[in-house]
């Protein structure tokens, strides 16, 4: 059976998964890859960056540029509920 650290360990190891992911995937891009494995990675993290996209809309639109930042965004909004993960850990474990 699992205890609470380790199921929120596993979740701390996802979140990093996808941070990780999110990075690899932003320095490829400006390489212009031609590769599957880049389709494939860009194909996982659709899922997770896509509710950052309409801020990075909106802030392109504020800015007047050209540049998308949905990534940064995600990274940073993953790196957030990453820290959340944590202190939720340590309010469960003084609970129980």
């Amino acid at each position: 059976m699992l205890g609470l650290y380790e199921v929120f360990y596993a979740g701390y190891l996802f979140l990093r998964l996808i941070t990780t992911a999110i990075l690899v995937y932003c320095v490829l891009s400006w390489f212009r890859p031609t590769f599957r494995a880049f389709e494939w990675l860009r194909r996982f993290i659709a899922p997770f960056v896509s509710p950052f996209q309409k801020l990075s809309m909106k802030a392109m639109r504020y800015f007047r540029a050209p540049v998308d930042f949905t990534c940064l965004f995600a990274i940073i909004g993953y790196q957030i509920v990453e820290r959340l993960w944590w202190r939720l850990y340590l309010l469960l474990a003084r609970l129980l």
